[in-house]
C-alpha cells in the first residue's frame, strides 16, 4: 500500500528556521519532505510558475501527499489542491486567510509606501508584532530574516505593482486551517470567512495567544494539531466514495 507523506511547501526559504521545529516534531511520526522554491533574482516569476513546478513534483511522486504551508506557502498549497486535488491527501494551512492577498508582506508594503520611516524601522516594528517573545535578540534576528526574505524570496506583489492571486474557495480535499489568536495579519473575522469554504470534516483551529509566526514559539501545539488531523484523514491510496466527507464530523474549535 502506498503511504502518504508530508510535503512542506516553502516559498520563502529565508524564514524556514521559524518553522523548522514544527517540521522536526512532525518527522517523529511521519516522513516529512521539504519543497523549497528559489529563483534567480533577475528572473521574472509568478504564481503560475510556482504551481507548474509544484505540479511536476507531485505528479512524479508515487505516493499521495499531505501539503503543509505557512502564509503565502500555505495559500499556494491550498490553491494548488483546489485546482489539482488528485494525489493530495490533505492540506494544512497555517496563518492563511481566505483573502489570498492578505500576507505579512502586503502589510509591510502598505506601511513602507505610506509611512516616512526607514525599511529597518518598519521591519523591526513588524517583527515584534509577528513573533511572540520579548527578547531583543529574537526581534533583531527576525528583523534580519524578514529583510532577507524581501530581498531573496517569493513574495506577494511589490510597492509598485501587485500580481493577481485568486481568493480561496472550497477544495475537494480534507482541509486543516490553523491561525493565531493574536495574529494582526490574519484578522479575527477570518474565522467567519473560512466557514464558507470549509466542508464537513474540515477543521479550523486557533493557537491561543499565537501570532503570525506561531509555529516558531508554539511548535509543539502546532505539530500536535497537524498530526491529529492527518491521522483522521482516510488513506488516499484507497478508493473512496465521492462523498466520504459525510462520514466525518465537523470540527471547528477555538483552543
Amino acid at each position: 500500500m502506498k503511504t502518504s507523506y508530508i510535503l512542506w511547501i516553502d516559498l520563502q526559504p529565508s524564514l524556514y528556521c521559524l518553522f523548522k521545529r514544527t517540521a522536526q516534531s512532525l518527522s517523529k511520526n511521519f516522513e516529512v519532505k521539504r519543497w523549497a522554491f528559489e529563483h534567480d533574482l533577475d528572473e521574472s516569476c509568478d504564481i503560475n510558475t510556482v504551481t507548474r513546478l509544484l505540479r511536476q513534483t507531485i505528479d512524479n511522486s508515487s505516493r499521495p501527499v499531505h501539503l503543509v504551508g505557512h502564509g503565502i506557502s500555505g495559500t499556494i498549497a491550498y490553491l494548488y489542491a483546489q485546482k489539482y486535488p488528485n494525489n493530495i491527501s490533505s492540506v494544512s494551512a497555517l496563518s492563511v486567510d481566505t483573502h489570498s492577498t492578505n500576507q505579512w508582506t502586503s502589510h509591510y508594503q502598505s506601511m513602507r509606501s505610506q509611512l516616512p520611516c526607514s525599511r529597518f524601522h518598519i521591519l523591526s516594528h513588524l517583527s515584534s508584532l509577528l513573533v511572540n517573545g520579548n527578547s531583543e535578540q529574537i526581534r533583531s534576528a527576525v528583523t534580519r530574516l524578514l529583510a532577507r526574505c524581501l530581498d531573496n524570496d517569493f513574495v506577494y506583489g511589490s510597492i509598485v505593482k501587485s500580481q493577481i492571486i485568486e481568493n480561496i474557495n472550497k477544495a475537494n480535499v480534507p482541509i486543516l486551517v490553523i491561525n493565531g489568536e493574536k495574529d494582526f495579519v490574519i484578522d479575527e473575522q477570518s474565522c467567519d470567512r473560512w466557514r464558507h469554504c470549509l466542508k464537513p470534516g474540515d477543521c479550523y483551529q486557533k493557537i491561543a495567544n499565537g501570532r503570525h509566526f506561531f509555529p516558531f514559539t508554539e511548535w509543539s501545539q502546532t505539530s500536535n494539531m497537524i498530526e491529529s488531523f492527518i491521522k483522521m484523514v482516510p488513506d488516499k491510496s484507497r478508493k473512496l466514495v465521492p462523498d466520504y466527507y459525510k462520514d466525518l464530523s465537523v470540527s471547528k474549535t477555538n483552543s
